[in-house]
């Protein structure tokens, strides 16, 4: 006999009240490893190893690759009946692992392999959050629920930004204990991630990696989307070093001293991120899907005016608006695939969302520079305002979707 409707609601009323809860511990340690995957690892690699491009680039590249790998791994934890908390659970226990290896690597080699193994497995969460709050939250509040998590996450990057510069700047040397930090947090998150309520992976849901990659073509609406999302996407990853060398290359006619660069490339953008995040969440809820989207894109596309101006206050303007629309960015990459499949088959949509994210992580910083190169930085930044404006176009064609309402 199936419950009663007041018994369901309770049920779902006391997971999202417990997942709430192991989220808002779990944020500022998500935070932490953030922070020293963006930032640290390369510039250990850089200052202390002196490690050579394809070193650095293999560096640079363990995130996408992670992203790329991501449905073999869920279709791995489905045949092995893991439910997904405990998959989330082991795959950071297996980066918290790794991490450690860092600290006691005895030469780049070792850190290297080490660091990259590390943040494969770390990133894998991405696809397990995501079915951890189809499951348990409500259609109608996982952009509120998840908000102040994403702030905290945020927050606590920023600040161990902050902390690891400190250590860097204190003595090079010390750099392990940068990492002896961040194992101990990937531990802690993966103790709030096995806590989280969860069932075990389906594999009718979980398909074989090429079976999953497959719904981009049987799932035509899903296909569109991505087809869309990775136009958007490649708009928006093809600048982000670009802006690195707008300021700091004399050529441009910026050569902005590091406290500037700093100022404008990272407390601007994490500042406003983390102002607006709980109103994304709000408007995640509240709107039609792909009315947030544009939302988001218009404040991406008003960002690539980065590229056209000297003035400071022009320049702060527009990474404003890109800390504005990273808030809800975060919000709408990890939850979108929730209002497009059903509950039991969100991860291995998912999967496939962060296996094209990959790709593009690999792809977008290589057509920037190649533009760059070839042009200017203003016809980079066209570029990327064109690809934007496209796929704006595209998401607004399909606004009106019966599985978007």
């Amino acid at each position: 006999m199936s419950s009663p409707p007041a018994e369901v609601h309770s049920s779902l009323r006391q997971r999202a009240a417990t997942t709430y809860k192991l989220d808002l511990l779990r944020a500022p340690l998500a935070g932490i490893l953030e922070a020293g995957w963006t930032t640290f690892g390369l510039l250990v690699a850089i200052r202390f190893f002196d490690a050579p491009e394809g070193i650095k680039a293999v560096i640079a590249g363990a995130g996408p690759l992670g992203f790329l790998l991501a449905p073999a791994f869920l279709y791995t934890a489905a045949r092995l009946n893991w439910s997904t908390s405990q998959a989330g659970g082991l795959t950071l226990c297996a980066s918290a692992v790794l991490i450690w290896g860092v600290v006691f690597a005895p030469n780049l080699w070792f850190f290297a392999a080490f660091l990259v193994g590390a943040q494969i497995f770390g990133v894998q969460q991405n696809t397990l959050s995501a079915q951890i709050y189809s499951s348990n939250y409500g259609a109608q509040e996982r952009g509120s629920r998840v908000a102040l998590p994403f702030v905290l996450v945020a927050i606590a990057a920023t600040g161990f930004a902050f902390v690891g510069g400190a250590i860097l700047d204190w003595k090079l040397q010390n750099y392990p204990l940068i990492f002896a930090i961040m194992g101990l947090a990937a531990v802690g998150a993966a103790l709030c991630f096995a806590k989280f309520p969860s069932t075990p992976l389906s594999l009718q849901a979980v398909k074989r990696p090429l079976q999953s990659l497959g719904l981009v073509g049987t799932d035509r609406l899903f296909g569109y989307l991505l087809f869309a999302w990775m136009l958007l996407g490649m708009g928006n990853l093809m600048t982000l070093p670009l802006r690195v060398e707008y300021l700091a290359d004399p050529r441009y006619g910026i050569n902005a001293n590091n406290t500037v660069i700093a100022l404008l490339l990272l407390i601007i953008p994490a500042t406003c991120r983390i102002l607006s995040t709980h109103l994304w969440g709000r408007l995640f809820d509240r709107l039609k899907l792909m009315t947030t989207r544009n939302l988001l894109n218009l404040c991406f596309l008003l960002s690539t005016s980065f590229f056209f101006f000297e003035n400071i206050y022009w320049l702060a303007l527009s990474m404003a608006a890109l800390g504005f629309a990273t808030g809800g960015g975060k919000i709408m990459w990890s939850l979108w695939v929730t209002k497009l499949a059903s509950s039991d088959k969100v991860a291995g949509y998912m999967s496939v969302h962060m296996f094209l994210t990959g790709v593009r992580g690999v792809l977008a910083p290589f057509l920037g520079y190649w533009m760059l190169s070839a042009s200017n930085p203003q016809l980079a930044g066209a570029g990327s305002a064109a690809l934007i404006i496209l796929a704006s176009i595209l998401f607004t064609l399909v606004r009106h979707h019966p599985r978007l309402k």
